[in-house]
């Protein structure tokens, strides 16, 4: 049965404030670089090219079914124009990576917090990305080729992608990516064994600038997605907490993520939160967390889940994409039937894979094929 925008949207918004719709929404975690492959191109050609990703988009969506999708491809010319440090693409066929990095040193915390854009611009940026930093014209140039390459590539894609979208009815169910206070500390400012290091010596500067930095990612999610709404939402990775003591993420993690969360839910948006690794130790947490959160677990069971918070939150994901790649056709439905089973029952609940599919070797397509359709036919509601 195939359904009309109209339909998948109101069926999304049902779920995302936890109500029942007709059926469960299948959404689609293949990436951009997954789309490029199914479709037989070259990926390194294709990161390079907009509209060939475009096409072949329109073709993952001609045979893989699902309701809604959303998401932005990283694009080499970008990264190679600004000399990124933070995200590199790779040599073989430039996937762009993002490799530990820190672009604020453990002295420099006072400076940050003081100030956290003018020590962006004036002492990370450079740090990070060198090109834009040089002296005389030349920065200033490189920061112009840029901003026109960063316009160029995504004007193209976007508008390429919304019109395959319309021929389709896929919702595009996200806008926009931020981080939590704390990830933006540890991922683009002192890198995962900086913040490490930093927690146990300075927990009192960590924690400061990680306030300081809450505004930024307010700021930066208004930017990103101007118009309040329940679709399409703000999508925000989770990097830390699975890696952090319960004490810590009390302290230093939860405050100020839980205030974004709340004061941007509170204004209408939608979060998309990817919870990554296991949750377990913090459900008691995220029953803080206003209605209006799209609940995404990697390795949580969603049975546990649905019982801890799916009377409020709308949850998502846990299908395992090993599934995908290693088990037969009829392995793959059968998972799909249970996780299904387990968190649809009274709504709440988007059908998705417990990551995104970044690679053709990720997933078997006839896998997901049937997967997706399945699920589509099983889960109506009676």
């Amino acid at each position: 049965m195939k359904l009309t925008a109209e339909q998948r949207t109101e069926m999304i918004k049902k779920a995302i404030m936890c109500e029942k719709p007709e059926r469960v929404p299948v959404i689609s975690k293949a990436e951009p670089s997954y789309a490029i492959q199914y479709a037989g191109y070259d990926l390194k050609k294709a990161l390079w090219d907009p509209e060939m990703i475009v096409k072949a988009t329109d073709k993952m969506y001609t045979d893989i079914y699902c309701d809604a999708g959303g998401n932005m491809p990283r694009f080499p010319l970008i990264y190679k124009t600004n000399g990124s440090k933070a995200y590199v693409p790779r040599a073989e066929d430039d996937f762009v990576q993002h490799p530990d990095v820190s672009g604020l040193l453990a002295e420099e915390y006072d400076e940050y917090i003081a100030d956290p854009f003018k020590c962006i611009v004036d002492t990370v940026i450079p740090r990070i990305y060198p090109v834009l930093a040089e002296e005389g014209s030349n920065g200033s140039l490189n920061y112009l080729r840029a901003m026109i390459s960063d316009n160029q590539v995504k004007s193209k894609y976007l508008a390429g992608c919304a019109a395959v979208e319309k021929k389709h009815g896929v919702i595009n169910i996200r806008r926009g990516a931020i981080e939590a206070p704390f990830d933006f500390v540890a991922d683009l400012l002192r890198g995962f064994t900086g913040i490490s290091m930093d927690i146990r010596r300075d927990p009192g500067r960590v924690l400061a600038a990680v306030e300081a930095s809450a505004p930024l990612m307010y700021r930066l999610a208004k930017i990103l997605n101007p118009n309040p709404g329940t679709i399409p939402s703000i999508f925000m990775p989770l990097h830390m907490p699975s890696y952090m003591r319960t004490k810590d993420f009390e302290k230093l993690y939860w405050p100020s993520f839980k205030k974004l969360v709340c004061d941007l839910v509170g204004e209408g948006y939608t979060m998309q939160i990817f919870f990554e690794k296991d949750w377990t130790r913090y459900y008691d947490y995220l029953q803080e967390l206003p209605t209006g959160v799209i609940a995404y677990f990697e390795d949580d069971d969603l049975g546990v889940v649905k019982e801890k918070i799916g009377k409020k939150l709308c949850i998502m994901g846990n299908y395992p994409i090993t599934m995908l790649r290693q088990s037969t056709k009829q392995q793959c439905i059968d998972k799909a039937k249970e996780i299904v089973d387990k968190a649809a029952p009274g709504g709440g609940y988007l059908f998705c894979m417990d990551k995104s599919i970044l690679d053709l070797s990720d997933a078997k397509p006839e896998n997901l094929i049937a997967v997706s359709e399945f699920v589509h036919e099983y889960g109506v509601y009676k």
